[in-house]
């Protein structure tokens, strides 16, 4: 569960000179978002008042705010309003309008829909031709390419598979990404989505923020979302997507798409296992050896 909890003395210290910006000056005016499930904590603050407002501080300069003058500014996207941004020292800040509801996790298949609609309206608004760009290049050199050298002894024949990944990276339609887009920066009221933390927002290729919302589990490995609620999300993003003149990309060629980015997704958390012995029974290589067979049979021409 995600909350805002009492801010303590010593928190406050840290960031009091950016809430002197707004006559803040008392710890019981602020609180701080915690992710209870997660056993995590951020640099996002609630700050009371007549009006709720959110504080988040980050360590990039260009962070949220870059994006939102370079992508959202005039445009009507279900991302919350940037109210004021500003830096101290190395740290910069974005203060933004308060969104209401939950996070995504556990989203009702409805809900589902709604996000993967309105995720395209974002996307399909940026979309563009593939091809070898320097931001996609390092991109794929240092998410997939390093990370797949790590990990690909223990797949078999998955040098082929890589092959496809890497091809389709370069050939998909590339648009604004995400890039982690977790339930968990998804919040949902009513008819009302929201996207939130933009930080490491992105042009990239389109499919690699499916996997990262519809195919993540917790601790537990339970996913955040029902197979229904991905069903209906990615059902709903590619309708949405297909309106655009640009997106010709047939239906089974969007599921090996998504399976691409599931690859993505499974490679990256598995190139972080250090033992090589527990790669072989961590659900991510279980994951990722479904998402290799799947590819191998569908995607890749018949030997």
């Amino acid at each position: 569960m995600n909350e805002y909890r009492t801010i303590t003395a010593e928190e406050f210290a840290e960031i009091a000179p950016a809430l002197e910006r707004y006559n803040i000056f008392s710890p019981e005016s602020v609180c701080r978002f915690v992710d209870t499930k997660l056993e995590k904590t951020y640099d996002v603050y609630l700050l009371k008042g007549e009006t709720k407002t959110v504080l988040k501080k980050s360590g990039s300069a260009n962070g949220d705010a870059a994006v939102y003058a370079r992508y959202f500014e005039t445009q009507d996207f279900a991302v919350p309003r940037i109210l004021d941004n500003f830096t101290l020292g190395e740290a910069s800040f974005v203060r933004m309008e308060f969104v209401d509801g939950s996070d995504a996790r556990g989203c009702t298949p409805e809900e589902g829909g709604r996000i993967g609609r309105e995720l395209a309206k974002i996307q399909s608004r940026y979309l563009a031709a593939g091809g070898h760009t320097e931001q996609a290049d390092s991109y794929f050199k240092r998410n997939l390419f390093n990370r797949f050298q790590k990990i690909r002894e223990h797949l078999q024949d998955a040098g082929k598979v890589f092959s496809y990944v890497e091809q389709r990276f370069f050939m998909a339609p590339q648009t604004l990404i995400h890039d982690d887009l977790l339930p968990i920066n998804v919040f949902v009221q009513g008819q009302q989505v929201r996207f939130v933390d933009w930080e490491y927002a992105q042009i990239q290729p389109y499919f690699l923020d499916l996997a990262r919302f519809a195919f993540i589990y917790d601790m537990d490995e339970n996913l955040f979302i029902s197979r229904e609620t991905a069903d209906s999300f990615l059902r709903c993003y590619y309708e949405k997507m297909r309106e655009h003149p640009g997106f010709s990309i047939s239906r089974k060629q969007f599921e090996l798409d998504t399976a691409v980015s599931a690859f993505c997704q499974y490679a990256l958390f598995l190139s972080f296992c250090q033992d090589a012995e527990k790669i072989k029974s961590s659900v991510d290589y279980r994951y990722l050896s479904r998402i290799v067979d799947y590819i191998k049979a569908e995607g890749l021409p018949c030997p």
